[in-house]
């Protein structure tokens, strides 16, 4: 922690130069905890933040250890909201709430709590606190500074993936920062292809120094259409991984698929295909959760978007489909969103025709019994994606 109490006044060593903090700890100055009213220690070393810590077995149930990672990001994004903003707190005690903001801002209009998180907590923990503020009015502003994995692909825990936040401008899309460079990366335009794996337009860096509340993002970078054309690549991983890695009487998905009589390799490549932005929100693949909807509903003469719905929640409450825990999100019907995204591009690739409010399919499905019948499906079925890439 980077606050204390000296002489009941609040102290903070970011506005103290090493050498006058270890003048202070020389004479003796006593620091107390502004939490739980316990004697702190102050840490001042050669390369970490100075801090304060408890002394040994201290209890505190609002302040624990913090990473020099942490420290770190406190004091620079301190000093940047401080040149924003005149009302700024460093680690504000919200009242009514168990809950101590890393940084507090408050201004005419508005109060904002940034949380700054650089271990993972349980999710659940997110909601509640993010709960909390919102209940006492304030907007909490939650900050990533766990290190990511991106080469091809952005790899994403479960946990990063809480941080995700959508924007019609970026998409969905995630903000990472990396308190040793000075820097956020925004990640915009996710678009999942496994449970974990995401691609994305390339990161746009925005110097602390630029950094402002909400973030101003100046020039976005779109996804590419080539970048999405290795859509079937991922897909066509994904099915092998499931064929080689999962066996078929245990597995519930392959179970159903082979029981309904279809063939896992020879499924219509509409099955499969990516939903933007909005089917984000499924942890499934596509395959899983557009074969469902084929399977309950779509071979039929006529649907709507209604029954795609049903058969979406109707999976989620069986425990076949689950969602992604994304609790920084506001976006109401995520449901009707993607069947409604999907059913249009079922219609731009000209798989269905739209009558009135129903959809019907343009031809009926038969699966090929030959390599030579699936490769002619997929010699009629890309021009039409393609076609569909060059409008994204």
């Amino acid at each position: 922690m980077l606050t204390a109490l000296l002489n009941r006044q609040v102290f903070t060593t970011i506005h103290y130069s090493r050498e006058e903090l270890r003048g202070l700890r020389k004479r003796g100055a006593s620091f107390i905890c502004p939490h739980c009213s316990s004697p702190l220690t102050m840490k001042i070393g050669s390369c970490n933040v100075p801090h304060f810590a408890h002394i040994s077995h201290a209890d505190c149930e609002l302040v624990r250890g913090e990473t020099p990672q942490h420290l770190l990001s406190k004091q620079l994004l301190y000093d940047r909201v401080s040149s924003l903003y005149t009302s700024v707190s460093l680690e504000h005690s919200i009242k009514g709430l168990k809950q101590v903001a890393d940084i507090y801002v408050k201004t005419d209009t508005a109060e904002i709590a940034i949380e700054i998180q650089c271990s993972s907590i349980p999710i659940s923990e997110i909601v509640r606190r993010t709960y909390g503020y919102h209940r006492q009015g304030i907007t909490p502003f939650w900050i990533l500074t766990q290190p990511l994995k991106s080469k091809k692909l952005l790899s994403l825990t479960t946990f990063q993936q809480a941080f995700i936040r959508y924007s019609p401008h970026l998409d969905y899309f995630i903000l990472h920062f990396l308190p040793d460079r000075s820097i956020f990366q925004l990640y915009p335009h996710l678009l999942p292809v496994s449970t974990t794996a995401f691609m994305s337009a390339a990161p746009i860096i925005i110097p602390v120094s630029e950094f402002t509340l909400p973030p101003s993002i100046p020039n976005v970078s779109v996804l590419h259409p080539s970048f999405l054309s290795h859509w079937y690549d991922f897909r066509t991983k994904w099915i092998y991984n499931k064929i080689h890695y999962n066996k078929a009487r245990t597995d519930v998905f392959l179970r159903e698929v082979y029981g309904e009589g279809d063939t896992f390799l020879y499924l219509p490549l509409y099955i499969g295909i990516p939903v933007i932005p909005h089917g984000i929100h499924i942890r499934n693949h596509e395959v899983e959760w557009q074969y469902y909807v084929w399977k309950d509903c779509l071979k039929e003469n006529a649907i709507s978007e209604e029954s795609v719905c049903r058969v979406l929640n109707r999976r989620i409450a069986n425990g076949h489909i689950e969602l992604r825990s994304l609790p920084l999100l506001k976006i109401d019907e995520e449901i009707k969103r993607i069947a409604s995204g999907y059913l249009r591009l079922l219609e731009e690739l000209q798989v269905l025709r739209k009558i009135n409010d129903m959809y019907q399919l343009t031809e009926p499905w038969s699966c090929p019994d030959h390599f030579s019948a699936y490769e002619q499906h997929k010699h009629d079925f890309f021009p039409r994606w393609k076609h569909i890439l060059k409008k994204l």
